[in-house]
């Protein structure tokens, strides 16, 4: 028999069946792909005044199945041949689990028997899987690794065939061979942690925090539904916690706690767009596309409510915000066809999961420096999403993005209408309700204005604009609509127009839903319930009521506690 060194062809020729665990089970296994990771060194002792930090990490199925034993395309089951009477063929191979062990279970078929003067003296014919156990363990390298366990035949209605055991010694050098060339790296996520720390450091504390990172040792492997899990732990010493600087303190200095809520809203924000738009140039699937939209929209509506709150906020709504889009985007990953996509896009997946629960970890940990919210540890895990070489925008945007609008199918913003002639209007007191309605284009436009190009915007007024086309009329729209915006636009009605301004809001919604119809038929059992709902939407999103008049001018309606609107 050759040696080991013969059953090379077998090793290239590996196939992979995803079977024994169902897809369910490799989707969950998307969980956090490695995490901090140094040298391994020896464990060490803590005082009781020290903070353990622990990271759960999770290797998933799907992505040891991926990289270890994936055939290439097109390629025959693999065989190997000593001789006319020993024959070995792999037909498959595949990860399972039972009773919390991990199996390597490959299926083929094998001859075996004595040649003697160029024949095969009474050959035995198997064909069946051999059961591997694949002890998994991490080296000093902090490569995941696999033992090879003990190993049983089965013939091809799944028995034990013990009395066929010498067949299963034949094939497993062939196993341990390949179980002894897999290995995982789980060193690069370390530089997450180490780039996120050291931002909170002062330069002289650089050398404390390669020792603290040097703590990191990992916890003995086990395997369960998700995957193979280790329990990664990192100690801080006294007193390290109380020198850390807390991130973007630049950013947030003097400003009053609603400032800091739409700051943090804006950085939260900025991240779910650019995660959207990686994500939607890559997945093909419309039904998850259509669930990257619905949460991105849904996120804002909540945080339209946030910032519509009447009383000052702090920091758990818009955590709470943070960790509710987190959980969603992570199901939404899992539920991604692990076999539809690449090696590296799977491994940069995992990556960014882990970046973004490691966030969550370290906020477990040190609530008091909020770096799930920061920009330097946002800009972390999306630096582990995008593609090398990319830069992803986190700076929060105003004006309407065309690359979200053509990711989801959206029409072109329509082009702007031309500028409206403001005509100004004398301070004078406010009309009884018999009086004369002016013309609908005399509001006139003050430095307190808020269409005061000068003036930004406050956030969620502008907010699910992004997405939404204008209601700027454009060049192309029917002549009763033009005119009806034109009539509507920038003005704010007095006491005794808002009869006739109710009815051309309701005439320009009707006129406007009558030609979504006609362009886009929803069916005759939708068609009502869709003239209804729009009147409806368009009053929850309206603007109108956010602005009053003061001293003769139109001015932003300031809240008790100092929320715009």
């Amino acid at each position: 028999m050759a040696g080991d060194e013969g059953f090379e062809p077998l090793i290239n020729g590996l196939s992979v069946r995803k079977a024994g665990l169902s897809m369910a089970s490799y989707a969950r296994g998307w969980c956090l792909l490695g995490l901090l990771v140094l040298l391994w060194p020896a464990a060490t002792l803590c005082t009781p005044a020290d903070t353990e930090l622990k990271f759960p990490l999770t290797i998933p199925y799907a992505l040891l199945g991926d990289l270890a034993w994936q055939p290439r395309e097109g390629e025959e089951p693999a065989e190997f041949a000593d001789g006319r009477c020993r024959r070995l063929r792999i037909d498959g191979s595949w990860l399972d689990l039972r009773n919390d062990e991990l199996y390597l279970v490959s299926r083929g078929q094998a001859l075996l028997g004595i040649s003697l003067f160029g024949f095969c003296i009474k050959p035995i014919k198997w064909q069946g899987s051999v059961d591997a156990l694949l002890e998994p363990y991490i080296d000093a390298e902090w490569k995941l690794r696999f033992r090879l366990g003990r190993t049983e035949l089965r013939d091809a209605q799944g028995e034990p065939a013990t009395l066929l055991n010498f067949i299963g010694r034949l094939i497993r050098p062939f196993i341990n061979q390949r179980a002894e060339l897999f290995g995982l790296d789980l060193g690069a996520p370390r530089e997450q942690i180490n780039e996120l720390l050291s931002t909170m450091v002062e330069p002289g504390g650089l050398v404390e925090l390669q020792s603290v990172l040097a703590s990191l040792r990992p916890g003995k492997p086990q395997v369960n539904e998700q995957g193979v899990l280790v329990e990664a732990q990192l100690t801080l010493p006294e007193g390290f916690v109380d020198r850390l600087l807390p991130p973007g303190q630049a950013d947030e200095a003097g400003l009053a706690s609603t400032e800091l809520t739409q700051l943090q809203l804006e950085r939260l924000d900025a991240f779910l767009v650019a995660v959207v738009k990686l994500l939607g140039r890559e997945i093909t699937d419309p039904t998850l596309r259509q669930q990257l939209l619905a949460l991105l929209l849904e996120s804002r509506y909540r945080l339209v409510n946030i910032l519509d709150h009447d009383e000052p906020l702090g920091e758990e709504p818009v955590r709470s915000l943070f960790i509710s889009d987190w959980e969603r985007l992570r199901h939404l990953l899992l539920a991604v066809d692990p076999g539809t996509i690449t090696h590296s896009r799977l491994l940069r997946y995992a990556s960014f999961l882990n970046a973004g629960d490691t966030l969550l970890a370290l906020d477990a940990a040190l609530p008091q420096l909020a770096l799930w919210i920061s920009r330097d540890g946002l800009r972390t895990a999306l630096h582990e999403l995008a593609p090398a070489g990319a830069t992803p925008n986190l700076e929060y945007q105003y004006n309407v993005d065309p690359a979200l609008r053509e990711l989801f199918g959206l029409p072109p913003e329509p082009p702007p209408s031309p500028p409206e002639e403001f005509i100004e209007e004398p301070d004078e007191v406010e009309p009884t309700i018999d009086a004369t309605p002016p013309d609908p284009e005399g509001e006139n436009e003050t430095p307190n204005s808020p269409d005061n190009s000068a003036l930004r915007l406050p956030l969620w007024a502008q907010l699910l604009d992004l997405l939404v086309p204008t209601a700027e009329a454009s060049t192309a729209v029917p002549d009763r609509v033009t005119e009806l915006q034109r009539a509507l636009g920038r003005r704010m009605p007095r006491r005794n127009e808002l009869t006739s301004y109710a009815e051309q809001i309701a005439e320009l919604l009707e006129v406007i839903g009558q030609q979504e119809l006609a362009t886009r038929e929803l069916g005759k059992a939708y068609n009502a319930v869709f003239l209804d709902l729009l009147p409806a939407t368009a009053l929850t999103e309206s603007c109108w009521r956010q602005f009053k008049r003061e001293d003769g001018k139109i001015t932003y309606l300031v809240l008790s506690a100092e929320a715009v609107g």
